[in-house]
Parts: C-alpha cells; sequence; structure tokens
C-alpha cells in the first residue's frame, strides 16, 4: 500500500511516526525536570521555580540562535540530514542528563540542547518543502498531531517509569527512543527530488523578478512582508501563551496535594490527555483551513482557547484544573499548524528552509521569554496566578488577531495576489 502512495505522502506517513518516537523520547522524563533537580538539592520554594524558569528557557534561547542557520543548511544540504541531525543529537543529550550531579549541569545541557536538536522544526520543513499547496493544512496538522501524541504518550509511560526505576535510567531509556527513531528515518525517509516537485511561483516571487531581481526570486528581504510579520507575530504571542504555565503544572500539582507522592503519574496522565486532545485538533480544526478563511478561524481559535483556560486560575481542584486544561489545549492546538500552513503558501520551494528557520527563531524566542514571565509570576503572586497569567495572554493574542487581521481583513493569498496586481500596474 506505501509502496502505491506519492512520495509526499509517504514521507508524511513515516515522519509522523518519528516524530511520535521523537518527541515521546524527549517527554520521557523532561516534563518532570521540577522534581529531578529537587533530587539534586534545590528545594527552597524561591529556588526552585527561579530553577524552574530557567531551565524550561534554557534552549530556546540557543535554538532560536541557530535555526536560520539550520534551516539554510535544509536548503542546501538536504532536510533528510537536518532531522537526522536533531534526532542524533537529542538522543546523546538525553543520555547526558543522567550524569548530572548539579542544577547548573542541567541548566548547560539545556543550552546545548537547544543548539544541536529541532525535530519538530526539521521535520516541518520537510513535509512543507514536499506537499501540495491544497493538502497542506492537512499535512501540517496531520503532522503537528504526532508532536502532541509523542508529548503526550512520554510523561504517561515515563511518569510511571521514574517512579519504578528512577529519574536517571528514564533518561537513558527516552535516548534509546530517539536513537530508534533516528533508524527509522535513515532507512524510509527519501529525501525529495525537487526538480520532480512543481515549482510554484508565489507573487512574491514575481514581485522580485518585476523588480529585476530574477536571478534571486524571494528576496530575503521579503521576510519583512506584512504577511509574514503578522504570522511571525501570532506565533510569537502563541509560544508564549502554550509554554507561560506549562514548566509549573508538575509544581501546581504538587502544591495542591501536598506531597511529591504519585505527582508524576498524575501529570504523566493530564500531559497524555492535553496531548491526545492536541492531536485530535491537528486532524480535526486544523482541516477547516483547507476549506474556510484561514483569518476568521484564528481568531474564534484564539478567543475560544482563551475563555476555556479562564478557569485554571481560580480552581482549587486538580480535577478542575485538569479539566479546564485539557478543553483549552484542545482548541490551542488548531492555531499552530494554520500559521505554518500559510506561511508555507507564500514561501516559494527554494526558500521553505530558511522560512521556517526564522519562523522557528522567532517561536523559540517566544518560548524563552514564556517560563521566566511564569517564574516571576509564581515567585510574585503565586503558582495559580501562572494559569491566570496564560488566559490572560490568549486574550492579548485575541486581541492581537483582531487588529491585524481588522487592517488587513483579506487572506494572506488574497493581499499578496492584489499586491502583485497593484505592482504590474
Amino acid at each position: 500500500m506505501m509502496s502505491t502512495m506519492p512520495q509526499w505522502k509517504r514521507n508524511l506517513i513515516v515522519l509522523w511516526i518519528t516524530q511520535v518516537l521523537s518527541l515521546m523520547g524527549f517527554n520521557f522524563v523532561l516534563p518532570f525536570l521540577p522534581y529531578y533537580i529537587q533530587e539534586l538539592g534545590v528545594r527552597e520554594a524561591e529556588s526552585l521555580r527561579m530553577w524552574t524558569g530557567v531551565i524550561a528557557s534554557a534552549p530556546a534561547l540557543s535554538f532560536a540562535v541557530v535555526s536560520p542557520f539550520w534551516g539554510m543548511a535544509a536548503d542546501r544540504w538536504g532536510k533528510k540530514l537536518m532531522i537526522l541531525r536533531a534526532m542524533i543529537a537529542g538522543g546523546i543529550i538525553m543520555m547526558l542528563y543522567a550524569f548530572c550531579a548539579t542544577v547548573q549541569s542541567v541548566a548547560a545541557l539545556r543550552v546545548i540542547q537547544g543548539f544541536f536538536t529541532g525535530t519538530i522544526a526539521a521535520s516541518t520543513t520537510m513535509v512543507a518543502a514536499g506537499t501540495p499547496r491544497n493538502k497542506l493544512s492537512y499535512a501540517l496538522g496531520f503532522l503537528s498531531s504526532s508532536n502532541y501524541i509523542g508529548t503526550s504518550l512520554g510523561p504517561l509511560v515515563g511518569g510511571v517509569f521514574a517512579e519504578s526505576f528512577g529519574f536517571r535510567t528514564t533518561f537513558i531509556v527516552g535516548g534509546v527512543i530517539l536513537f530508534i527513531g533516528a533508524i527509522i528515518v535513515i532507512v524510509y525517509v527519501e529525501e525529495l527530488n525537487e526538480k520532480g516537485i512543481p515549482e510554484e511561483t508565489t507573487i512574491l516571487d514575481r514581485e522580485g523578478m518585476a523588480k529585476g531581481n530574477g536571478t534571486e526570486p524571494f528576496p530575503l528581504r521579503n521576510l519583512l512582508h506584512r504577511s509574514f510579520l503578522t504570522l511571525f507575530f501570532l506565533l510569537f504571542i502563541l509560544r508564549i501563551a502554550r509554554n507561560i504555565a506549562n514548566p509549573f503544572i508538575a509544581l501546581y500539582i504538587q502544591d495542591v496535594r501536598g506531597t511529591m507522592e504519585g505527582a508524576p503519574s498524575l501529570m504523566g496522565l493530564i500531559s497524555a490527555g492535553s496531548g491526545l486532545l492536541t492531536a485530535l485538533a491537528g486532524v480535526t480544526l486544523v482541516r477547516l483551513g483547507d476549506s474556510r478563511p484561514r483569518e476568521r478561524l484564528l481568531k474564534n481559535l484564539f478567543l475560544i482557547s482563551a475563555v476555556t483556560a479562564l478557569p485554571m486560575g481560580f480552581t482549587g481542584s486538580v480535577t478542575g484544573f485538569s479539566i479546564s486544561f485539557l478543553v483549552s489545549s484542545y482548541f490551542m492546538g488548531g492555531i499552530e499548524p494554520i500559521i505554518q500552513s500559510s506561511m508555507s503558501i507564500i514561501a516559494p520551494q527554494n526558500r521553505k528552509g530558511i522560512v521556517f528557520g526564522v519562523q522557528t527563531t522567532i517561536g523559540s524566542l517566544g518560548w524563552f521569554v514564556a517560563p521566566l514571565i511564569g517564574s516571576y509570576v509564581s515567585i510574585q503572586f503565586g503558582i495559580h496566578e501562572v494559569f491566570l497569567a496564560l488566559s490572560v495572554v490568549l486574550f492579548l493574542s485575541w486581541g492581537a488577531s483582531e487588529y491585524f487581521f481588522r487592517r488587513f481583513p483579506r487572506s494572506v493569498e488574497e493581499a499578496l495576489s492584489q499586491e502583485g496586481k497593484n505592482h504590474i500596474h
């Protein structure tokens, strides 16, 4: 059956499987780092919250710095090589966590992790480069579902494993899972022959050639085009919303229950539920982006996510928190793939690597800022208020989307098309 599929769909299915393994390997124990650093001697409440934020942010900054370079490397040397680089480096680093003796060494490894990993960005670039335009929302939504299934299975299994065998052994197993994913990529993923892919000339390409830049379609200055800037900004705010509270869920559960005993397993269940619902959004809500205006869909998803997240800041029970968190996770899960598909539509074939590299940098900056904001809020106001801040950020995201799409009410494709006509006439 696989042999009769077009190449883009075979790659999509194989990359879906390897991304499940990759994110499962990373999340086998990383969500429990607040518990691990307590084993390393960090137990005072304020220090624990500070280090939780620092460690959560650490890989984001280094990842932001190198992502454009990895994107250019993908355009030049191949996207499969970038996937392998990220998975093999991730496996090695996961195993090294098992030998950490101080919280500082954990933080240092997190920085190194940001420099060399990035399986999501690498796989997304490969799928975006080889998928027909009318299947982009479907393909990117389907691929994003693997991220969240892996993110949910990792803590679910890893939490039980950590309680049975300890955190250090669990890190080793997480690294092995990543190596298994790398082997599958080596054997089954094929680099698409770009000569055989229909080259869609975007409006931004035509603008560049009309201005005498025919030797270099899509000059890099087009990344400052207002459509890109709008999508980059919304992605930045979304990443803050998605990451401002996540590192503190473990501490919230421990705080509400008054003990760390059994917390890893409970944390794993909540993460699993969130991941599965976000994955479901990737194959349900996201598909609407192929048949409906993406801007309207994005605005609605931001608003619904904000409303459903609001009770998290006020509930005092794990059950009430979990319900609000899971419902909000479902609606947030549809936002990023729709932003990515819009970007891919306006990015030409030979520049998708750098476009997604810049997108990854901007998203990583949001990921970097978010836990630091969460740390500040938790230290100044308390753990519960971090989740109220999550809802506030989502409301701001909705307001930003309303503002930008009111100024530019047409779809990305229509806006670019109209600008192209203006240049011609």
